[in-house]
């Protein structure tokens, strides 16, 4: 029996071994294709953040949609995580971003993320607070002792009807608040979260399979016009009006949480590739959820940003693109423009300008350089 375990035991020890080499002596990014991948949060959700606190990180990424493919439009982008884990240079508030991947800035470098752009533009501290819900925010201790001025909730098209309303699944957010300042508090205990985190994520496992994967055709992509979408057609499918007016209630009840705090609120949806670019679609439907959401919206003087009627005018008729090809994602061009919409929002007492003329000629010329 001993001898059995014996065998048994060095049959095991590569596989016990090979995450602590992966760990202290490979490279961070060794086994994947974006830095998003390589310092997400796996396991560890007692952590602050989404991601490792307190990195600095640069290298050639690929779009999530068809990497490691011959439609893979490879970009170098770079990296900063502040001291809680979240994709910013320093901690400092005045305006708060919540959203999804979008805000975070998946495939885009440090500066073209949107609020980086939009701090330029305002002149102040714009913190990406992504990806993360309402109900985070809330139960933030530090955001309570220094409350942001603004609170700008985005989503992509496809999620919307996922966002929270407020209260639920509080008791988490509340104890992940405690759970990482208890973390952050140590050095020691950041370095053993992370390492632990690492150590989970079995690199060269997850790498393999997706090849094997890939190699026997498992991995299927939704590809039009040489352009890849996450979810096709079944995207721009039609939305009953009850779910209208549930996600209104829900983002109404986000205003109404942050007016008890004094602090104002903007919603801003993002539309889905599918969305703009319906054209190349098989069943080529124009999807109107989110026009008629923003109208509801209206209807209840909840502020919202509409980026739907301007990204199509850039797209359809100036031909500007607004995603990478191999990314479901938007591009710095999409970026620039929201930022420019809710600079114009926030900036004027009325409704926001529906276009910058200014935007679409620096736009067009940006295409013209790159074709």
């Amino acid at each position: 029996m001993k001898r059995l375990i014996g065998k048994l035991g060095l049959l095991a020890l590569p596989f016990i071994l090979w995450p602590l080499v992966e760990v202290f002596f490979l490279p961070m990014n060794f086994f994947t294709f974006r830095i998003w991948e390589t310092i997400s949060v796996n396991t560890m959700r007692v952590m602050s953040g989404p991601f490792y606190p307190n990195m600095h990180m640069k290298m050639e990424e690929e779009g999530e949609l068809a990497p490691h493919t011959a439609f893979a439009e490879k970009r170098v982008v770079e990296w900063y995580t502040d001291e809680y884990g979240y994709r910013n240079r320093d901690s400092k508030c005045d305006v708060l971003l919540i959203g999804d991947s979008n805000i975070t800035g998946a495939k885009l470098s440090q500066e073209e993320t949107l609020a980086e752009v939009l701090e330029r533009q305002l002149g102040k501290d714009v913190y990406s607070f992504a990806p993360a819900t309402m109900n985070r925010f809330l139960a933030t201790d530090r955001f309570q002792e220094t409350p942001p001025e603004l609170v700008i909730v985005s989503s992509i098209e496809r999620r919307i009807l996922q966002l929270p309303p407020v209260g639920d699944n509080g008791l988490n957010s509340k104890l992940r608040n405690i759970s990482g300042n208890i973390i952050n508090s140590s050095p020691a205990l950041t370095w053993m979260a992370v390492t632990a985190d690492r150590i989970s994520k079995l690199g060269l496992y997850h790498k393999t399979l997706a090849n094997i994967e890939r190699s026997f055709g498992k991995k299927e992509y939704i590809s039009y016009n040489n352009e890849f979408f996450i979810e096709g057609d079944t995207a721009n499918r039609t939305y009953s009006e009850d779910e209208i007016q549930y996600i209104a209630d829900v983002l109404e009840g986000y205003k109404l949480a942050l007016q008890e705090r004094g602090i104002r609120f903007l919603f801003m949806p993002i539309p889905n590739k599918e969305n703009i670019y319906y054209q190349l679609l098989p069943s080529k439907k124009k999807p109107d959820f989110l026009p008629r959401l923003m109208a509801e919206l209206r209807r209840r003087e909840v502020e919202a940003v509409d980026l739907q009627s301007n990204f199509e005018e850039l797209y359809q008729d100036q031909k500007v693109p607004l995603y990478p090809a191999d990314d479901a994602h938007w591009n710095h061009v999409a970026v620039k423009v929201a930022a420019g919409l809710v600079t114009a929002r926030l900036q004027s007492e009325g409704p926001a300008q529906n276009k910058d003329p200014n935007y679409f000629v620096q736009f067009s010329d940006e295409k013209r350089m790159q074709n």
